[in-house]
């Protein structure tokens, strides 16, 4: 007799403490609970209500409808055979609407036919429950697919939060770059007028201040353009504009813009392309500026009178490859696959030893894949780097004309 008391009253302990677990993880909830059988609908509101839910019921799908319309709920409850419309019908319109696409559905069915369940799934409910029901399964399954499509609504929330922000600092930042533009090549513009007039007057010294002028503007033009190119990146395939050049341009446009740098480094630039009157198709102005940004980044990184190899050469397959190699302290392997990401320097604090956004690597891989051709780093760690910008061989002429290529893209 004592211990069947003692056990009566942990008994009671036990479904006061689950109950008050209940509450405190699972806020109240509106449910509408659909189902033709009057009996079913009172038993499970009564569960329902002293877990501190709100209820509502409708007898079938089309009244449900209506009720959701109205009022709306955080859970539907469903059986599936009724009359008017059942829950297969309910489900499939709930899932077509606007308003209730993501709203968590729970079936239930007294049908011992696997298929039963199986077309719920496919009409879009979120769990199932079988007749006769076990009640602690039942506020168990209530309590698990309310908080779950509360999480997901809050994860949809975060994602849309998150997207939102990326999108209006893509815009902030192309707005920022094309309003820079403008005074920035008013600063070299002018700039460089000073620089000539202080030559003409023999004023070295006040020449070499309009040079720093100059050369800083260009170098935070260059920036600018850099993170206008990575936000159009970003946003999509880089648009480009074709024209037919040859490979000896394209690696010679690409060391002119980097000499400078070159030569104040001692860095020795060999230029070594296989053919330099080979003919190709591409957008010669963003090709150019991806091979210089592999270049920059290769003196950037080599020690002083060092040597760098820019080459160009025809590949097995009939394309065309454009090579940066150093001879620097090369790259851990592990590293290689995050430099394509942007920003991605060793080292971004304020007191990095390197200049630079990060932005080289991954414009550079950016601009090839907008050329349909592929990107390659090979290092090792000591022991240099080597950079392949692989054009395809539907970019590279086969004869004196690029007819059959213009043909082919068309």
């Amino acid at each position: 007799m004592v211990i069947r008391d003692l056990l009566r009253r942990l008994f009671r302990r036990t479904l006061r403490s689950v109950t008050e677990v209940e509450a405190s993880i699972l806020e109240p909830a509106r449910i509408l609970l659909v189902d033709d059988d009057p009996i079913m609908r009172e038993l499970a509101s009564a569960k329902l209500s002293a877990a501190g839910h709100e209820v509502a019921c409708a007898s079938d799908g089309a009244e449900a409808l209506e009720a959701l319309t109205r009022d709306g709920a955080d859970l539907v409850i469903s059986d599936l055979d009724m009359p008017v419309m059942n829950g297969f019908e309910l489900t499939r319109r709930l899932r077509a609407s606007d308003g209730f696409g993501d709203l968590p559905v729970i079936v239930v069915t007294g049908s011992d036919h696997a298929s039963a369940v199986e077309a719920a799934f496919a009409a879009g409910a979120t769990s199932f429950l079988a007749k006769p029901i076990n009640w602690t399964l039942f506020s168990q399954s209530v309590m698990f697919v309310l908080r779950a499509s509360r999480d997901q609504r809050a994860l949809r929330a975060a994602r849309d939060q998150a997207e939102a922000g990326a999108k209006f600092k893509d815009g902030l930042m192309s707005v920022m770059s094309h309003e820079l533009r403008t005074p920035l090549n008013a600063i070299i513009g002018f700039g460089q007028i000073l620089a000539e007039q202080f030559d003409r007057d023999k004023d070295h010294l006040h020449q070499e201040y309009a040079d720093y002028i100059v050369d800083g503007g260009r170098r935070l033009l260059n920036s600018v353009s850099d993170m206008l190119l990575a936000s159009d990146a970003r946003s999509g395939p880089i648009m480009i504009n074709d024209v037919d050049c040859t490979a000896g341009e394209i690696v010679e446009f690409a060391c002119a813009s980097v000499e400078k740098m070159a030569a104040l480094a001692e860095i020795e630039l060999s230029v070594a392309v296989e053919n330099p009157e080979q003919e190709l198709c591409c957008d010669r102005g963003l090709l150019s500026r991806a091979l210089a940004k592999l270049i920059d980044n290769a003196v950037k990184f080599s020690a002083r009178g060092a040597r760098i190899i820019v080459g160009a050469t025809l590949t097995k397959s009939g394309g065309l490859a454009f090579l940066v190699q150093d001879d620097g302290p090369g790259i851990a392997p592990e590293r290689l696959a995050a430099l394509i990401q942007p920003f991605s320097q060793s080292d971004m604090s304020q007191r990095r030893s390197k200049e630079g956004l990060g932005l080289g690597i991954p414009l550079a891989h950016a601009i090839a894949e907008a050329h349909g051709a592929s990107f390659r780093l090979e290092s090792q760690h000591g022991e240099g780097t080597r950079a392949l910008i692989m054009l395809p061989p539907e970019r590279v002429a086969r004869t004196g004309n690029l007819a059959p290529r213009a043909a082919a893209r068309a």
